[in-house]
């Protein structure tokens, strides 16, 4: 199939869709996982060439997902490679002949990629966050190895978000899994901008009867003979709740039909976020003659959701709060090439901190990792790489903007979790150009909401999309941390009383290594000093202002985890954010996160904070515990301080006019909970007169 034909598989006229996940659909299908590559960081590639086969000192060895730049980012900052590279694999092809046909899906390669078979150019991807497929069959040599060859550039361009590394750094490579797999001549479509071709609308959904409008693209090179679509759908345990099909035969001179079904799903088992997470199995599967040729499955839960300006958010009509973390997809050392492991590992420290909700900034994140709250139920924002500096008067970025949408919302629409599309972050857009993308964002998709990101007071650009959410940093950047969080809101309601208001992001450096009893505001944009417990002291004050506040409808921390930035030089290391919760190595949890967790969290939670402020200067000090159990007692080198109760609302405990000894001190906390014993310690050294 041509490139230009994937565009014309665009499908509008079926406005919501739920579209099944590749690492789910693929699992039906003759697949294999191409993780053996090899690699040159030079334009080794020319059109119509070959790849000297993989061979010499310019190529090495290397295991797909990979990225060129994942630790020079973190000593070169901007100057880390951006350029071009080349990966080379030998495939050896499976069934080369008239009845199956042949396609290969690159879940993610970064920025700019082009692809080539045995030296033919197959088709090239503008976006380094999204998956994209083509069809190969064509191309392949029977009785051979065939030369897949990509060029990846990861120089970013006016042309295609992101324009800049203005907020995270862009990595280069193919960071995400690659797959081949073949089907039969006739299938449901994996080119409809690489979905599974298998689109689920909920309708309508109540406690009663969930109605779900279904439509299945199916691609096909011969289509004289008469087909059918089943469509089953299994509880959890697997029986069958329903099970309808639909005959159709394919219209003259047509490779591709769409065909269409309505199911209705009475007394639904409702997906209800991290109290009730269900999901329905959903099949469809592809008859030729009454014999099984393709099959998609997936798994989706059943719900609904509203967001309101006064009252916040509703999942199926029973409030819902929204709150969480962000997070970039990367880790110390591996840049955004993370394995299976390793998302996981990501998800469980989110998932400990008991959140509702995730922002998964700023751009599409890895299939798999959707997949995971959807199974957990913590509701999820999804977003595009529309960051700054924002394009003007650009026709090729705003629509490089709207592919990436489309991609977005197709690749993704199965997943459960997600609930608005995200589409763009403290720019400068011009309100038509917003309302361009606001506009294509509900053609696509009008069972979710579409929310911008601004940083700047609120305008009329703030009311295009469905809720608006803004980034505030009070008492980090500019303004100070009193009441920051509430003087903000209460100023939009009162100018724009119609806008859904939501915090994006709100948070403050903190550094491990830097401890100070006696901490000051830091200098947040070229300071050097940004002490863990100034981080603390933050976000006590800012959750406290804002946490009750219902029309705030999100509040989100940013971030999860420290990442890469590499356009600054701050705190105690260059090219860092330290606003992470989390160390960038995934190996310290900083106090704040156990601040979050006792909030959050249903489960037991006791943290002596200070933990890393050994050294001590101070005779007399204080002992401050994060915890959510109702009493705990302090000792501080065997000696009982007291038992202090914790207040309903309240997650700090506080033990003052504690009298250190010189030398080693002892701290030990004991809490009971349901007459299960939790402990928690650690060791401050005094030194008195500096001795």
């Amino acid at each position: 199939m041509k490139i230009k034909n994937l565009v014309a598989l665009l499908i509008l006229s079926f406005t919501t869709l739920y579209v099944a996940n590749a690492q789910e659909f693929l699992k039906e299908r003759n697949t294999k996982v191409l993780t053996d590559w090899k690699f040159s960081k030079s334009d080794y590639w020319k059109y119509g060439t070959n790849l000297k086969n993989g061979e010499g000192s310019i190529w090495k060895n290397v295991k797909i997902p990979h990225t060129w730049n994942a630790k020079d980012v973190l000593t070169d900052g901007v100057n880390s490679y951006h350029g071009v590279g080349t990966y080379m694999h030998k495939l050896e092809a499976q069934e080369i002949n008239e009845n199956v046909r042949h396609f290969i899906r690159f879940e993610g390669v970064s920025l700019k990629s082009e692809v080539y078979i045995n030296g033919e150019f197959v088709g090239e991807h503008l976006g380094g966050y999204s998956a994209f497929c083509f069809e190969i069959t064509d191309f392949l040599k029977k009785d051979e190895a065939n030369e897949i060859g990509v060029k990846v550039n990861n120089i970013p361009s006016r042309n295609m978000a992101p324009s800049a590394e203005t907020l995270f750094p862009v990595f280069g490579g193919i960071y995400r899994p690659v797959t081949y797999f073949t089907t039969k001549q006739t299938c449901i479509s994996p080119l409809d901008f690489a979905s599974s071709g298998v689109y689920i609308s909920q309708t309508s959904v109540t406690k009663n009867k969930a109605v779900l409008d279904v439509a299945v693209l199916v691609s096909s090179k011969n289509t004289s003979k008469s087909k059918k679509i089943v469509f089953t759908i299994q509880d959890k345990e697997g029986n069958v709740a329903l099970q309808e099909s639909e005959n159709f035969n394919f219209k003259k001179n047509s490779e591709n039909q769409l065909v269409k079904k309505r199911l209705t799903v009475n007394k639904p088992h409702l997906w209800q976020g991290t109290i009730d997470p269900y999901q329905y199995i959903f099949k469809v599967t592809l008859l030729e003659n009454n014999s099984k040729i393709d099959e998609i499955n997936h798994t989706m839960g059943l719900r609904s959701f509203e967001v309101t300006a006064r009252k916040g958010f509703f999942l199926n009509n029973k409030s819902y709060p929204l709150y969480g973390v962000n997070r970039h997809q990367e880790i110390e050392g591996f840049g955004s090439a993370l394995s299976s492991e390793q998302h996981q590992q990501d998800f469980e420290l989110i998932k400990e901190l008991g959140v509702s909700s995730v922002r998964l900034s700023h751009y599409q994140q890895a299939e798999e990792f959707y997949d995971l709250f959807s199974k957990s139920g913590i509701m999820v924002w999804a977003e595009i790489p529309n960051t700054p500096p924002y394009i003007k008067n650009n026709p090729k970025y705003l629509e490089n903007c709207k592919l990436q949408i489309e991609e977005m919302i197709k690749q993704n629409f199965n997943q459960t979790a997600i609930y608005c599309w995200g589409l763009g972050n403290e720019i400068r857009i011009p309100k038509k150009d917003l309302k361009i993308l606001h506009d294509f964002t509900k053609s696509l998709d009008n069972t979710r909401y579409s929310v911008f990101v601004d940083n700047v007071d609120a305008n009329e650009t703030h009311t295009v999309t469905d809720i608006q959410a803004w980034n505030m940093y009070y008492g980090w950047y500019g303004e100070g941390l009193k009441d920051g969080y509430s003087k903000k809101t209460n100023r939009i309601h009162k100018k724009f009383p119609e806008i859904k208001i939501g915090i994006a992001e709100f948070g403050a450096g903190g550094s491990i290594s830097q401890q100070k009893e006696d901490f000051e505001r830091p200098e947040p944009i070229s300071g050097k000093f940004f002490p863990e417990q100034y981080q603390t002291h933050y976000h006590e004050n800012a959750w406290n202002d804002m946490k009750d506040r219902d029309d705030i409808w999100c509040k989100y921390i940013w971030n999860m985890f420290d990442f890469s930035w590499t356009t600054v030089e701050r705190g105690d290391r260059n090219f860092i954010n330290h606003k992470g919760l989390v160390t960038h190595n995934r190996k310290t949890k900083k106090d704040a996160f156990y601040f979050y967790k006792a909030n959050w969290s249903k489960k037991p939670v006791l943290h002596i904070t200070n933990k890393r402020l050994i050294k001590r200067e101070k005779e007399i000090t204080f002992v401050k515990v994060y915890s959510n159990l109702k009493k705990v007692e302090l000792f501080v080198n065997g000696i009982s301080k007291g038992i202090k109760e914790r207040k309903s609302d309240r997650f700090i405990l506080q033990w003052n006019e504690i009298k250190l000894q010189k030398g080693k001190n002892k701290i030990d906390v004991i809490g009971l909970s349901e007459e299960k014993k939790f402990t928690d310690s650690c060791e401050w050294n005094f030194i008195k007169n500096g001795l």
